[in-house]
């Protein structure tokens, strides 16, 4: 029985996770015959000039399928409203996700549950009223590969999610590499066991060195790494994780706190530093009703083991 219960509360925790959604090869294909328009962010305080300053960098430096142009929002809205269908486009936006629940509060004087409260899945009383309340408040930002496809409208290739929207070059780095496997592999029609494949990523994480930023765990867990976690790993600071990232370094690998839009929650990730590869996928359990949940809450030292567990990533290689 408590075999069952661990295992009810793996599953639970870890869901059936995808991290993005595969494309469809003919929508690779109009990709592959597009110019890439990257959206910038405005340019009037210092926060945009530095993002759009490391998003062009990465770009020049790491887009290799097609040309790329930047663009603004506006000369972007210009070009989807008259159907330019020369530029596929990378467009961003922040948003917020509030998952409401139905309850209900007995109003009947003469009954035993007077003013008593009925969650979700429980039969309301005959005299009650009903309201909703917010659950899970998940705050997240986005960005939007589309074309102007066959029926000449924009139509959604993928989308790339991420846990706050102060965004910088190794999420940019991050951005590039993915929407680049995304594409050549569904271009080439790559199978999508094969694309995300559960034997080959464990043997390169065991393989590896994991870099850990400290920033992501709890102080309390930080000496206990070692019980949390049998392979090569590296706690480190933040400026570290950086270069690693930046400098691809073979050997490497990291986490990264993402928002998948499949699932629509946070999960994470252990990215190949090399190739930016994503190679492990964990959701995080331990949600709490009615709470604002922010993306550093997320990595639990004790789910690392599930890095390397081949039944933890059958259940998060799922991809729709």
């Amino acid at each position: 029985m408590k075999n069952l219960l661990s295992l009810a509360i793996l599953f639970f925790s870890l869901s059936l996770f995808a991290q993005y959604e595969y494309p469809e090869k003919k929508n690779a294909d109009i990709v592959l015959q597009s110019t890439l328009a990257v959206q910038l962010l405005n340019d009037d305080d210092a926060f945009g000039k530095s993002a759009n300053a490391a998003v062009q960098q990465i770009f020049e430096e790491n887009w290799k399928l097609t040309e790329v142009v930047f663009l603004s929002k506006t000369e972007i809205e210009k070009l989807k409203a008259s159907k330019d269908s020369k530029y596929a486009y990378l467009t961003h936006d922040e948003g917020l996700l509030k998952e409401t629940r139905m309850n209900h509060i007995s109003t009947d004087p003469n009954s035993t549950t007077f003013g008593r409260s009925f969650g979700m899945g429980v039969n309301a009383p005959t005299k009650s009223i009903s309201y909703q309340r917010v659950a899970f408040t998940f705050a997240y930002y986005s960005y939007n590969l589309e074309i102007i496809g066959t029926k000449k409208k924009p139509e959604s290739v993928t989308q790339i999610g991420f846990a706050n929207g102060e965004l910088s070059k190794i999420d940019y780095l991050f951005l590039c590499q993915q929407l680049t496997h995304l594409i050549d592999s569904a271009a080439k029609e790559v199978p999508q066991k094969e694309y995300y494949s559960i034997e080959r990523n464990i043997e390169k994480n065991q393989n590896s060195q994991l870099i850990l930023p400290k920033a992501f765990f709890k102080d309390k867990d930080l000496e206990k790494m070692n019980s949390y976690y049998e392979y090569d790993f590296e706690l480190v600071d933040v400026e570290k994780y950086q270069n690693v990232i930046l400098n691809k370094e073979k050997g490497k690998t990291y986490v990264k706190i993402i928002w998948s839009h499949q699932h629509s929650m946070y999960l994470w990730t252990v990215v190949d530093a090399e190739d930016g590869a994503i190679i492990a996928q964990t959701g995080f359990g331990g949600v709490k009703f009615g709470k604002n949940h922010k993306a550093n809450e997320i990595i639990k030292a004790k789910h690392l083991k599930y890095i390397t567990s081949k039944m933890a990533q059958k259940v998060n290689s799922r991809y729709k």
